[in-house]
């Protein structure tokens, strides 16, 4: 079996931390390693790891960053162990057992490809939260397909048109061809689609497949807190937004094949902002 190692970006989360390596340490895969990368945390995740969890390895960031930053510091540790896959995977997950086989077995079947796991919602285990990412430039829609608004079989291996970072098995031979993540442009949203768009624009290929089960704690999201709490135009400018405008700049300016592109990213922020006032409406209603 190819050697595996994890790497998960950390900034506080504790108890979700330590929930998700508890479920890491039940999987079955023989040759998986675990690199935490603690990006500042001032909960004591690293210390509650390294007491729970000493085969862990722990690298400590200043608190800069950033999720893509993060991964990159850990990928670059699972290189110089001789990772032969890299799995990207965040710590507001909960893994099934046998949930990395599956994604070896398939990247091993499709040559040059990049393979994400089915995500369930924790607390609601009917719905498939994510099932790889679909993009819709002329509608400015950039987002995970779902059991909710999409008609797939969710139970047959497929493309996609990009992929999350949150369990995402990758070859160490893409870093080599491609680079690392984005983190000057990307630094926490949208660094795992702009990746990945990068490497199909290199011929590599994105699947899901679904025989990996993942279930994925949306609730303690950075972005939905950001949703609920700022104002449209700190977004704007706020690397813990999905609305952080550099970073959505650069997919469309280097991957959009719809002209002209100020056009289709302007239709995507006015989505956006329609998408937030609905949201904060039923918030409202409902409180």
């Amino acid at each position: 079996m190819p050697k595996v190692i994890s790497v998960i970006p950390v900034h506080n989360g504790r108890e979700e931390t330590l929930a998700f390596l508890e479920s890491m340490r039940s999987t079955t895969y023989p040759d998986l390693g675990i690199v935490l990368v603690d990006d500042g945390s001032t909960d004591g995740t690293a210390d509650a790891v390294a007491a729970r969890f000493p085969e862990v390895t722990i690298l400590a960031g200043n608190g800069n960053l950033w999720w893509s930053g993060a991964t990159n510091l850990g990928v670059n540790e699972a290189l110089e162990r001789g990772a032969e896959f890299v799995l990207t995977i965040n710590n507001d997950n909960v893994v099934e057992p046998g949930f990395l086989e599956p994604l070896v077995e398939t990247a091993q079947s499709y040559p040059r490809s990049l393979v994400t796991s089915k995500m369930y919602d924790y607390s609601d285990r009917d719905f498939v939260f994510s099932f790889g990412g679909v993009i819709n430039w002329y509608l400015g829609e950039i987002r995970d397909r779902n059991s909710r608004r999409d008609r797939l079989d969710f139970d047959r291996t497929s493309d996609c048109d990009w992929l999350h970072g949150s369990s995402t098995l990758i070859p160490a031979a893409v870093f080599a061809e491609i680079g690392l993540f984005d983190r000057e442009n990307c630094p926490q949203y949208q660094g795992d689609a702009e990746f990945s768009l990068r490497a199909k624009r290199h011929g590599w290929r994105l699947l899901v497949e679904p025989r990996s089960v993942v279930y994925n704690r949306t609730a303690v999201s950075s972005g939905t807190a950001a949703l609920n709490e700022e104002r449209l135009g700190r977004m704007l400018s706020s690397f813990r937004s999905p609305f952080y405008l550099k970073a959505n700049w650069k997919l469309y300016r280097d991957y959009c094949p719809c002209r002209p592109v100020i056009l289709f990213f302007a239709i995507r922020y006015l989505r956006l902002a329609y998408s937030l006032a609905r949201r904060r409406l039923v918030d409202r209603t409902r409180g």
